[in-house]
């Protein structure tokens, strides 16, 4: 009965400490960031391609930590300079700009990898609600 017993309690130690306990990675998700000169690459109007028909090749979004600067004007969700900020940092799906003396504006957003290059892809409407415009815009060279 006591060898049974020595063996019971041998494989119950063994069980027990022969398995470690694993360890829990939560995969860290990057900040995402704006900072640098950005230039539109593709821009729609109510689904219809604009790019061609209009010369994008001026314009240019500077972003700084918090902060954006408007090189040249389009039709855009905001004609002043001002702040920028995301609706969360770690995974944003809205930015919000504020520009100075004006209400805050924000706008639905993408943050895709299109060929390794990273996109900010915008969608709003800058005055008449029937107008909606996508821009899809890369940091420029």
């Amino acid at each position: 009965m006591s060898k049974k017993l020595i063996l019971c309690l041998t494989l119950a130690a063994t069980a027990l400490f022969a398995c470690k306990p694993e360890r829990l990675v939560t995969p860290s998700e990057p900040v995402k960031s704006l900072t640098g000169s950005w230039q539109i690459i593709r821009a729609t109007r109510n689904g219809t391609d604009l790019t061609s028909r209009f010369d994008f090749t001026q314009f240019r979004i500077v972003f700084t930590d918090s902060t954006y600067v408007i090189d040249s004007l389009v039709p855009f969700i905001t004609s002043k300079n001002g702040k920028w900020a995301f609706d969360d940092p770690t995974y944003p799906f809205n930015i919000s700009f504020a520009p100075a003396d004006s209400p805050v504006k924000s706008a639905p957003m993408q943050f895709p990898i299109s060929s390794g290059v990273r996109n900010l892809i915008l969608t709003f409407s800058p005055g008449c609600s029937l107008n909606s415009y996508q821009y899809t815009l890369q940091k420029a060279n």
